[in-house]
């Protein structure tokens, strides 16, 4: 179910939803419905759900505090909240609406009054029911499946087996984008483009194809779902029988694996580097990525990878990729910018989260690349950062504030050139910090600050005024300046607790 198909079934709709936040969100799937009051309740939680609340407790929380509560739901990937406003809390506060927009996590304002326990349980009910057809729906794909398999049967038979349960267009391609086989129409490249989903194909660990499907009813949701699960198994059979993985792609693969190994021996990882193609010194970046809902374009996005590099080493395991680029010129931040843009213009990554991770130089530095990308991936979903790339250079400071092993270290820096600033009330301490941190990002450029941050000149001028008589003047072309904006990363890429301040 959607979240628009829960707002609107009768359990639900007595509470007069109104929607504050993710209307064009409506048509994220609802795995589960959960209520509950307890503000720490993210780690508890699995992803997918709809969090309803009373907002009780949110009524005693201060702005940072809301805040806090987002990104950690926003972390858990959850499908949204719907809050319930009365007596006492009459409005859903501002700082938690404008963190939600910034994490793309939907706000629902419940304005009267349900019992949760009612539409957990019949929206629940219903997803019970659906995954009962699901499993019913897939034993009945796996067996057939199956039976062609036992009489020999190849990928383009098994293409035409999953067919007769969801017609479509099927195309299975190899690990390089090629075709294998197909069933109806070619699905073209960009093949995504078209609305198809994907789901990756592995052959003892490793990734060989991914299988494209078009249905003709996308609607069908629970037979959509049987054939990305049950799919693959009986494909890699088929596939192992006649197109075994190549050696080059077992050295790919064998490389990711070594890498990805805690203080892998330098002997060991200059070997597996030179069997996968790879020579040293080159310029060299980690980029990783993780599929965060639904079926996700990972194989495009390897494609992308192989298209704007001068090489690409890589492994695809489930719903992650992982991934050695070679940059194409010896001018690193140029070559690194455009790989970066290029994964930001590939189509149909909207379900996928990529980070790229610094330069490096040598073998030896693969392991850091690779490891600073997943670092900075999951350091922007507990930032609620919605970027679809994520670029680590770009977290460095969060990055390094965030390994200083004296978290109180970083709490008195910031308290030292901020105080004036956090001397105000949480919430509009915040926002000055923010406004402030833009700004500097922008390096000083009032228009472009004032777009970024969705607010008139004339109101940036003022905030601006405000900052810099409390922080005894404009540090712009002063020492100060990076001070100033080292303080203010740390303190907004959370590596101090605003308790602490």
């Amino acid at each position: 179910m959607s979240i628009s198909d829960v707002l609107t079934h009768p359990s639900l709709a007595a509470g007069q939803p109104l929607v504050r936040v993710g209307n064009d969100l409506l048509s994220k799937p609802v795995r589960w419905v959960h209520s509950s009051e307890v503000l720490d309740i993210a780690h508890l939680l699995r992803g997918g759900e709809l969090l309803l609340t009373g907002g009780f407790a949110l009524a005693a929380v201060d702005p940072n505090g809301l805040r806090r509560y987002v990104r950690e739901l926003s972390a858990r990937r959850l499908a949204g909240v719907a809050i319930e406003t009365g007596p006492n809390l009459p409005q859903i506060p501002p700082a938690l609406l404008e963190e939600a927009e910034s994490a793309g996590l939907p706000v629902i304002e419940l304005r009267g009054v349900v019992p949760f326990v009612d539409v957990a349980e019949a929206v629940n009910g219903l997803l019970i029911n659906e995954s009962v057809q699901r499993l019913r729906r897939g034993d009945a794909i796996a067996h057939a499946l199956s039976e062609e398999l036992a009489k020999g049967g190849a990928a383009p038979e098994l293409l035409d087996v999953l067919a007769l349960y969801s017609p479509g267009d099927l195309v299975l391609l190899d690990a390089t984008g090629d075709v294998i086989t197909a069933h109806g129409d070619e699905i073209a490249v960009p093949y995504l483009e078209t609305g198809a989903c994907s789901v990756p194909v592995s052959v003892q660990g490793v990734g060989v194809a991914t299988l494209v499907f078009l249905p003709r009813d996308r609607t069908d949701h629970v037979t959509v779902d049987a054939v990305i699960e049950r799919a693959p198994a009986a494909l890699a059979i088929s596939l192992l029988r006649s197109f075994p993985p190549s050696a080059a792609v077992r050295a790919a693969q064998a490389l990711i694996r070594i890498i990805s190994q805690p203080n892998p021996a330098p002997e060991r990882l200059a070997a597996a580097a030179r069997a996968a193609g790879l020579t040293s010194p080159a310029s060299y970046v980690g980029v990783v990525g993780r599929v965060v809902a639904g079926a996700g374009p990972l194989a495009a996005v390897d494609a992308a990878l192989h298209r704007y590099s001068a090489a690409t080493v890589s492994a695809i395991v489930g719903d992650e990729l992982q991934s050695i680029v070679v940059l194409r010129t010896q001018d690193r931040s140029v070559s690194r910018s455009a790989l970066i843009e290029s994964l930001r213009a590939t189509p149909g990554t909207e379900s996928v989260r990529l980070s790229v991770g610094p330069v490096v130089r040598m073998f030896v530095g693969l392991p850091e690349t690779l490891s600073e990308a997943w670092f900075a991936l999951e350091l922007a979903l507990d930032l609620g950062i919605a970027d679809t790339v994520v670029d680590a250079a770009e977290l460095a400071i969060e990055r390094l504030g965030r390994r200083i092993g004296d978290p109180a270290l970083l709490a008195s820096f910031v308290h030292e050139v901020l105080d004036p600033l956090l001397a105000d009330t949480p919430d509009r301490a915040h926002r000055m910090i923010e406004t402030l941190d833009v700004y500097l990002q922008c390096g000083c450029n009032k228009t472009e600050s004032a777009a970024r941050l969705h607010v008139q000149r004339q109101t940036l001028h003022q905030r601006l005024v405000h900052i810099f008589e409390q922080l005894g003047g404009d540090p712009t072309g002063s020492p100060r300046l990076a001070v100033i904006h080292l303080a203010t990363r740390l303190y907004l890429g959370g590596s101090i607790g605003t308790r602490t301040i």
